[in-house]
């Protein structure tokens, strides 16, 4: 779960900076696309128009009629060798149009320009010869060539991208795999140790009572103490285990469990002189027996960690929810959206590892429930899990 976390943010934060880069650089190479695009049409058609004034400048200086011959007879592209893309039309005096192949208004105050999907090169170097005054050239359907950029543009767009994607996550992936390592050695040492813990903790407890020549007050305390560790113990079993194995769910007494459980802790209460109150009314639940016990075994040790000297824990259960409220030191509003995430602590000095509230947010969400948590800071907390 937290690889994939780390991964995601990885690659969430590596893509979306690389992208954001690969974005900018397509809209600059396309930017200067279009720009070389005008410019090569510009020469171009500049260099066709220069070329077509000069073969009118050589007719009239050469007084050979052929070429108004084919301009009263013929197409004026045809008279001039054009290509299928280009438009001629040859202006006189006034920009009073001569041989025109097009109909639209010319915008004679500039040289080159683009208009309605089309180029228009204008061109003065006739100097009047047989009449004309100026040449436009034209050349239609530049869309289709700015359509051709386009689409040469998104395709190195998209294989940037993927380039950029898989890129990340094998960077990713490299990154975490030495971190993934420790982290599954760190797990089989936790798992190992935690089942070693399992005999000396069965041992400890079944030996505390055959205790009888022992001070009954160090006997309580050693059995606090054991209480302790057997429930730390169940804890690490059932976090690090519970997602591998199935659990058999059966109807559960509620009430009876909760009683149980209160019974277990009544010691612990009473070393910190803690009044427990219970009102519970009938209920049952179809769950795992194991998962709802350590709910209730957490929700009442943190009741007593996190309570005051001579403090009161209340246990609340209806048909339709169950509370277990304290009037101990509560928590920060400023934690309380993260105080069930794993190793959260919200008190620092009560000890701990932040896994208690991590359990009963599991056990919720894998039985339905919903956990809600209300607290003030300094007056105590209230952990009510609806049904």
């Amino acid at each position: 779960m937290h690889e994939k976390r780390s991964l995601a943010r990885f690659l969430l934060i590596y893509l979306g900076s690389i992208y954001t880069f690969i974005c900018l650089l397509a809209w600059m190479f396309y930017t200067i696309e279009i720009k070389n695009l005008h410019e090569n049409y510009a020469l171009k058609m500049r260099a066709t128009a220069s070329s077509i004034a000069h073969k009118i400048v050589t007719a009239h200086m050469m007084e050979d009629e052929t070429l108004q011959k084919c301009l009263q007879e013929k197409p004026t592209e045809h008279c001039f060798g054009l290509e299928k893309s280009y438009q001629l039309g040859l202006f006189g005096e006034a920009n009073a149009p001569l041989h025109v192949s097009f109909t639209e208004p010319i915008d004679f105050t500039k040289t080159f320009y683009l208009a309605d999907d089309s180029f228009y090169a204008l061109d003065e170097s006739t100097q009047k010869h047989l009449g004309i005054y100026t040449i436009v050239l034209k050349h239609a359907h530049i869309s289709d060539a700015i359509n051709a950029l386009r689409y040469e543009v998104l395709i190195y767009f998209a294989l940037s991208l993927l380039f950029a994607t898989l890129l990340g996550y094998v960077l990713a992936k490299q990154f975490l795999k030495p971190i993934k390592e420790e982290i599954e050695t760190l797990d089989t040492f936790i798992k190992d140790s935690t089942h070693e813990l399992n005999t000396p903790i069965t041992a400890i407890l079944m030996s505390i009572s055959t205790l009888k020549d022992v001070d009954e007050k160090k006997r309580k305390r050693i059995e606090l103490s054991a209480k302790r560790i057997a429930t730390l113990y169940g804890n690490l079993s059932y976090m690090l285990l519970h997602d591998k194995q199935n659990e058999d769910k059966s109807d559960v007494d509620v009430k009876k469990l909760i009683e149980e459980r209160g019974e277990y802790f009544a010691d612990l209460m009473a070393s910190n002189h803690i009044n427990l109150s219970l009102t519970l009314e009938e209920k049952t639940l179809h769950v795992n027996t194991e998962s709802l016990a350590k709910l209730i075994d957490n929700l009442l040790s943190n009741a007593i960690k996190y309570n005051r000297f001579e403090g009161r824990i209340d246990v609340i259960l209806t048909p339709e929810k169950l509370c277990v409220k304290d009037n101990g030191i509560g928590i920060a509003s400023s934690k309380l959206g993260d105080i069930t995430q794993r190793y959260k602590r919200a008190n620092c000095d009560k000890g701990g590892f932040g896994i208690g509230l991590d359990i009963v947010n599991t056990v919720c969400k894998s039985n339905g429930f919903r956990l809600e948590i209300s607290s003030v800071e300094g007056e105590g907390s209230t952990f009510s899990i609806h049904f």
